[in-house]
């Protein structure tokens, strides 16, 4: 195997999984074997590559993909490279390498959608394309590919998170609330190789919870905070909390719930935005909400 990129991912998901060599290997094969593999000594049949693939939460297709593609640790490289880009907002060199990599026309199906999905959104964050053209370009690319390829690392997701952004963007918060509630965020597969799905899915909660407070749609509103304040203590992440308290707060507000209700989002919302060390929420809340704080 080049590289021994499959013993690798291997290795990667299982340890994403929380399990051991002999954890793993429990009701599939030997841990000697589980070993070999991931040292890249064997290739594991395909009832093994069955078992495994169920057990670390994952299409049997993905790991199918990693032994057969040959570009994969390349790829791969390039998505971890592409996703930090993004994260830092430097759309123009996502704008460029994304544009270049697409006129090698690469073989893989999945690469190709990563790239023009990276393309469309970069085009519109640097001004190369409109923005109504950039949501009809990325939703062109749920309807002319296979689900099959769109499943794989949770893509389609991703691409529905993107279109709902964009539509928030314009104001349609209709649009954007209805591609919201298409993503699964109680899935579990790793859906790139940089971003934990776990965060992935708070932020999509997030999102979702600007964009129904946006529509005046409190009581909505308040049970996407509720879950996503709930998931944050289910995934053991404060990321996001401070957040949710503090939109908590204002749907309470919006409704006029009792006074001390309000004071508890806020107070919880301060709390963690100060051990997180976000000075502009914190001064946000200490300016706009001192009234509650008392």
């Amino acid at each position: 195997m080049k590289d021994n990129q499959f013993g690798k991912e291997i290795t990667r998901l299982r340890k994403l999984s929380n399990l051991t060599q002999k954890e793993l290997c429990e009701s599939i094969c030997t841990q000697p074997t589980i070993s070999m593999i991931e040292k890249g000594e064997i290739i594991p049949g395909v009832e093994i590559l069955d078992a495994l693939s169920s057990k670390l939460k994952v299409q049997t297709t993905y790991l199918i993909d990693i032994l057969i593609t040959d570009d994969y640790a390349y790829t791969r490289k390039f998505m971890y490279e592409i996703e930090e880009l993004t994260l830092k907002q430097k759309f123009n060199t996502v704008y460029k390498v994304t544009r270049n990599e697409l006129e090698k026309s690469p073989e893989d199906p999945w690469f190709q959608i990563f790239l023009k999905w990276q393309y469309y959104l970069s085009a519109f964050h640097v001004k190369k394309m409109e923005l109504n053209e950039a949501i009809a370009n990325i939703k062109t690319l749920l309807t002319t590919v296979p689900s099959k390829i769109l499943n794989v690392n949770y893509l389609i997701d991703r691409i529905h998170n993107t279109i709902a952004f964009l539509y928030a963007t314009k104001g349609d918060h209709t649009n954007a609330l209805f591609y919201y509630n298409k993503i699964n965020i109680n899935s579990t597969l790793p859906d790139s190789p940089r971003l934990d799905p776990k965060i992935y899915h708070l932020r999509v909660i997030y999102n979702k919870t600007k964009t129904l407070y946006d529509m005046r749609n409190y009581q909505e509103a308040i049970l996407s905070c509720k879950n996503g304040i709930d998931k944050s203590i289910e995934h053991e992440n404060m990321s996001l909390i401070g957040n949710f308290y503090y939109y908590l707060g204002q749907c309470y507000e919006q409704q006029n719930i009792e006074m001390e209700q309000v004071k508890i989002c806020y107070k919880n919302a301060l709390f963690f935005f100060k051990l997180l060390n976000r000075h502009l929420y914190t001064q946000i809340i200490q300016t706009e909400k001192s009234y509650f704080l008392t």
